[in-house]
């Protein structure tokens, strides 16, 4: 029933229907649905998206509905063309030239919900049928980045570009894959230790806040401590546990980058995971850290190379760089951007290195400067 009355309130928000008192609604039933929340956040992607075209938009929705209709028959049985889920319509044509756009919003949004809450009930379906256990999946595009909280209490801050899978089937399961970053403040439970599984390390906590980072196109993985105590379990043949203190990190290297010295050497373990412990990076002015600044819409570059910020900005900006010249991508730059755009991140950047730079939509070509 609450599923039902999100939906309606969602439809209502983006058509500019909605009270105070449905929005004020409409916020705590979302803070009660994770899923519902992850689905909300596409719809209204979606609506800042939806093309001035109104014709083609109902015509995308309705081949989108019969291309799922042909994959799945058997369960997609879902009759509604996307006219059939608009709003009642006046017969005021020049209502409907101002506001046509609005509707094919809200047409798109409802049809997003149905095919994601049919989508949802297909996987958990299978997945009960299979496994016997459910599994939820949050995830962020470039550019865009969500919150979310866990069954059990704990929030979730999921960076950009991550994903998040979750058990929410087991009352007494507290154990979470991530891929890519994200910061977690994990709800006091001695009962039931909290862990979080990356590719390269495991981390196991009983109530605390801290950092995990873990993409991997990455050079390095790392996991930052904030605040309480947590147990790292570096994976291999020979697993090594790790405890972290406040104001802690680990970073590990990641796959091929590697360096062939080990950090910090094992006896009798030669071959184990390079690490090495540091602390984090407290901004002395603003007490800002520089490892959990993303979550305050802070873009932290600390004597980086311009290749692996270029990573980062890639994934902030939902844009693709190009480096034409490979002694660009060893200028290191130090900086906090609150806010900026790409191109005035850029312009502050050439301040210290000089270099050219051309956007092209989604695409930034960066050259060097050719000096007589």
């Amino acid at each position: 029933m609450s599923q039902d009355r999100t939906w309606i309130l969602l439809g209502r928000k983006i058509s500019g229907e909605a009270t105070l008192d449905e929005l004020r609604e409409l916020e705590m039933l979302l803070k009660e649905d994770a899923q519902l929340s992850y689905q909300a956040s596409l719809i209204r992607e979606l609506e800042l998206r939806t093309p001035d075209n109104t014709g083609e938009t109902e015509t995308a929705l309705e081949k989108h509905m019969q291309r799922m209709q042909e994959l799945y028959p058997e369960d997609f049985q879902v009759t509604a063309t996307p006219s059939a889920i608009l709003p009642v319509i006046p017969e005021n044509r020049s209502w409907l030239r101002r506001n046509g756009i609005r509707v094919m919003a809200v047409a798109a949004s409802l049809l997003l919900v149905m095919v994601a809450g049919w989508w949802s009930l297909r996987d958990h379906k299978k997945t009960n049928t299979d496994n016997k256990e459910l599994v939820s999946e949050i995830a962020t595009r470039h550019g865009s980045r969500t919150t979310v909280t866990l069954p059990d209490g704990s929030v979730v801050f999921l960076n950009v570009s991550s994903k998040l899978t979750y058990d929410y089937g087991k009352d007494d399961s507290r154990q979470v894959v991530l891929e890519g970053e994200a910061f977690f403040d994990v709800f006091k439970d001695e009962q039931r230790p909290f862990i979080i599984h990356t590719k390269k390390m495991d981390i196991t906590v009983l109530g605390t806040t801290f950092n995990v980072r873990a993409y991997d196109e990455d050079k390095t993985v790392e996991t930052s401590l904030i605040q309480g105590k947590v147990e790292v379990t570096i994976k291999g043949e020979v697993p090594e546990k790790v405890i972290l203190s406040p104001n802690q990190k680990i970073v590990l290297f990641n796959g091929e980058q590697q360096p062939k010295v080990v950090s910090a050497p094992v006896p009798g373990n030669p071959d184990r995971e390079a690490y090495r412990l540091e602390e984090v990076t407290v901004n002395p002015h603003d007490s800002l850290v520089a490892e959990t600044a993303w979550k305050e819409n802070c873009l932290v570059f600390n004597n980086e190379r311009f290749a692996d910020i270029a990573l980062k900005m890639e994934r902030w900006y939902d844009v693709q760089i190009i480096f034409k010249d490979k002694q660009v991508e060893d200028y290191r730059f130090t900086g906090t951007f609150i806010n900026e755009t790409v191109d005035q991140t850029l312009e502050a950047l050439r301040f210290t290195s000089p270099f050219q730079y051309r956007i092209d939509k989604k695409k930034i070509i960066i050259n060097a400067i050719n000096r007589p």
